[in-house]
């Protein structure tokens, strides 16, 4: 995978006074515009409603190295579902369902074929302030993730694109654009000057965090062995640096759209997931995005 990691180092940013941040306006959005049409156009990007992307992927975390599934449902404007499955150890496995709808925050879990003693900490629902701000990171994973396949801004978190400069590197240079919208949503988006096509996008974000434990003996008086837990002893979450590589474009139904997503937080590599399949417009079941 060609990835351009030292844009970071080499970014001309925009500067002046309200003449110079108007013609940033106008060249991020055409910017965006020939990046659209190097994915299929505008008029092919503005049909999709939605689509499922399906494939696998491999994670650091901690000092362990996880394999799963993955599959992500979106559905414009205002409907995510991010499903994983992963076996961490043996014949144990973990699927895990995080998401949006609308203003309902989806979040589920369940373990199969759990050995006794074994638990796994994703913490509790959130409430009050804590689930509002998890309803809003969730909204502004949705708008990366329209970003990232469509170049697309969801009706439900608009963005306004603005020139950010040029970036380069030893394999070329690179435009850059931001992406800016309601709640301090932010990213920046990298597109490479000959194909125009998205290279990556950088953006600040809360690093998952999740714990696997193993006990001995019966569980915990108040808890089970089955992965029940009140999450007490997860670290507490935080706001990171964080990279999203786009690759190995292919055609699918008339878009140029990446198979393969690589995520680095902090400079470290920590997943790479390569998607089998991708189906554009794909006739969701009445309960995918509903709350379990």
């Amino acid at each position: 995978m060609q990835r351009m990691i030292v844009y970071l180092m080499s970014i001309a940013m925009a500067a002046g006074g309200y003449a110079a941040r108007a013609a940033g306006d106008a060249k991020g959005e055409q910017l965006m515009a020939q990046a659209r049409a190097a994915l299929g156009g505008e008029k092919s990007l503005n049909k999709v409603q939605g689509l499922t992307a399906s494939g696998t992927y491999q994670r650091t975390l901690q000092d362990r190295q996880l394999n799963g599934e993955v599959t992500v449902d979106l559905q414009l404007p205002d409907k995510l579902l991010r499903t994983e499955s992963m076996s961490p150890m043996g014949d144990v496995t973990i699927v895990t369902e995080q998401g949006v709808n609308g203003d309902k925050l989806l979040r589920n879990q369940r373990t199969l074929n759990a050995p006794p003693g074994m638990m796994v900490r994703t913490g509790p629902p959130p409430t009050g302030d804590a689930e509002v701000q998890a309803i809003r990171n969730a909204h502004a994973d949705l708008a990366r993730t329209a970003l990232a396949f469509l170049l697309t801004s969801p009706a439900s978190l608009p963005l306004e694109f603005t020139s950010g400069g040029e970036a380069e590197s030893d394999e070329g240079k690179a435009d850059v654009v931001d992406a800016k919208g309601p709640g301090n949503f932010a990213a920046r988006i990298f597109l490479d000057q000959k194909s125009h096509r998205p290279l990556m996008l950088v953006y600040r974000g809360i690093a998952p965090r999740v714990m696997i434990q193993t006990q001995q003996g019966p569980p915990p008086a108040g808890g089970r062995g089955d992965g029940s837990h009140d999450g007490s002893a997860l670290p507490a979450p935080q706001v990171v640096d964080i990279t999203l590589y786009l690759d190995d474009y292919k055609t699918v139904d008339g878009l140029m759209l990446p198979h393969r997503l690589a995520r680095s937080i902090d400079g470290k590599p920590t997943e790479d997931t390569t998607f089998k399949t991708i189906k554009i417009n794909p006739a969701f079941k009445p309960d995918t995005f509903a709350a379990r």
